[in-house]
């Protein structure tokens, strides 16, 4: 059953068939509902940027001008898909399709690095069926990317672990500061994409350290993944340099989204109706209203502990939701397959953290992200959104949990057969 070499081949065709499905269902829906998007708002954000990029346009958004609002890394992926198939939303959004049918193929190998080719086939599956990543991979939504990068990311973690845990040859500098430069390329990548990822970046450093007694290399290799992170993010931020006379790494927007989670009217999901009331980019520069936000949600904060708390367990619970916060796409059938799809990976979650003797270092890779994005999205707003990206991971654990089961009930079943038929 899992030696076939076709295996791989038939998960991956079927995520991507799939996702077409889906991007026909959309398509029809949002014909029917006389909108461009199924989401609106961010979506229409990010198409207009990849039309400017596309024609030659200033990188800007809205009246004034904010040229700093979005990092390029989705708006450029739109922008070169547009180049091959136009600027039709559907034709995009199979574009789209195959991006996430790449994603599912980076879990199945890093499902191999952590327990071999029959977890990476069960992590690729999961991946593949998991009902709401075949349904936001679709959408004109920055989500499907940034899980390409994040799980590329993390399985050049896994990498660099199991490189510098090898006892039997000694690395030279080379062989240590090359991949770990590597993996900062890929995290900063992500970062261009996802701007909250930058955390990724230095705690990738600490979990290099786990495990590790020999300390000289690990700082090497951290130093390198830090190295390779900045030097990605670089000409981002000379730009922006150029346009508002401040290194800025990531975006202007991080100010605004803080404060739309720590404010009197916050409610643990998004609402940005205050920035359109408080009108500041009329009286201030984009970076002045980054800054005022800021500070503003800290004050609210110190401000108000208690409901500051309270908050956070509010957007705990939607970072955290079994099925759909939104209720505009949570009919009775969607919820009810999300949440059994949720419990099971859950259940076998469970086993394979248990069960599976996935070491502490791999075991604390995989995990990382999930806890990086859940503290990150205890201040800002949160949603199930955010949380689907970080779940690539995740599966690998489901998928060692589901072998654990096999292993235990099946596969000894089989053999107890077998011996019987022998005597």
């Amino acid at each position: 059953m899992f030696k076939g070499r076709n295996a791989a081949a038939t998960i991956l065709i079927t995520a991507l068939v799939i996702r077409i499905i889906i991007a026909v269902v959309v398509e029809h829906q949002t014909a029917q509902a006389g909108r461009q998007f199924l989401v609106e708002g961010d979506a229409n954000g990010y198409w207009e940027l990849a039309e400017r990029i596309r024609s030659g346009a200033a990188y800007e958004l809205y009246d004034p001008p904010r040229r700093i609002l979005r990092t390029p890394g989705f708006p450029l992926l739109l922008a070169g898909a547009m180049s091959i198939v136009g600027s039709s939303v559907f034709r995009v959004s199979l574009v789209l399709a195959v991006v996430c049918s790449v994603c599912c193929w980076l879990t199945l190998q890093l499902g191999r690095e952590i327990s071999g080719r029959r977890c990476g086939l069960f992590a690729a599956g999961l991946a593949a069926f998991s009902p709401l990543q075949s349904g936001i991979g679709v959408q004109v939504l920055s989500e499907g990317w940034f899980s390409v990068w994040l799980v590329a990311a993390v399985l050049a973690v896994v990498r660099l672990q199991k490189r510098l845990r090898r006892s039997d040859v000694k690395l030279s500098a080379r062989e240590i500061l090359i991949p770990g430069l590597l993996t900062g390329l890929v995290i900063g990548s992500g970062v261009l994409v996802r701007p909250g990822w930058i955390l990724f970046a230095p705690l990738t450093v600490l979990i290099l350290f786990v495990g590790k007694r020999e300390r000289r290399s690990v700082w090497a290799c951290g130093a390198a993944v830090l190295l390779g992170t900045w030097l990605v993010l670089l000409p981002w931020a000379w730009r922006n340099h150029g346009v508002c006379g401040h290194w800025v790494y990531t975006s202007l927007w991080s100010g605004a989204s803080l404060y739309d989670g720590l404010n009197p009217e916050a409610t643990g999901g998004s609402n940005m109706e205050f920035f359109e009331r408080d009108a500041l980019m009329r009286r201030m520069s984009e970076y002045e209203a980054d800054r005022y936000y800021r500070a503003a949600a800290a004050r609210y904060a110190v401000e108000n502990p208690g409901r500051t708390l309270q908050l956070a367990a509010l957007k705990a619970g939607r970072f955290l939701s079994l099925s759909l916060n939104d209720v505009t796409f949570s009919s009775p059938w969607i919820v009810w397959i999300c949440r059994c799809w949720y419990l099971v990976l859950l259940s076998f979650g469970v086993i394979g953290l248990r069960y599976s003797g996935i070491g502490l270092p791999h075991l604390a890779t995989l995990v990382a992200p999930f806890f990086l994005f859940l503290l990150v999205h205890l201040v800002f707003v949160g949603s199930v959104r955010y949380r689907l990206p970080v779940e690539f991971p995740l599966y690998v654990i489901a998928a060692a949990g589901i072998e654990v089961v096999l292993e235990h009930f099946v596969l000894t079943k089989d053999r107890s057969r077998g011996t019987g038929q022998a005597g």
